[in-house]
């Protein structure tokens, strides 16, 4: 943990452009973590109104559950790839 707290120091901030490449990753992937956050929110949006649609129509279950799961898995995918792009900024 503490190498993750050091990778962000103010040593690694120079003066001149750097410092300023370094502050734009910075919030770069402060904004792809956000993305990352918002499909989380999207998901769970997305599971309320399946269980409220299986509420009032319990005969449709298996059909809401499997276009809720491929739902789910793409809405995940763009969350995965915020978090990897997020990854990439910080270290390398």
């Amino acid at each position: 943990m503490e190498n993750i707290i050091n990778t962000f120091s103010p040593e690694k901030i120079k003066t001149g452009d750097s410092g300023l490449a370094y502050g734009l990753a910075s919030v770069s992937a402060a904004v792809a973590v956000l993305g990352s956050s918002i499909a989380s929110v999207a998901q769970g949006i997305g599971v309320a109104k399946a269980v409220e649609a299986i509420g009032r129509n319990p005969e449709a279950m298996s059909k809401i559950r499997s276009v809720m799961i491929i739902g789910l898995a793409i809405v995940e995918t763009g969350s995965i790839y915020c978090f990897i792009i997020a990854l990439l900024l910080i270290f390398v």
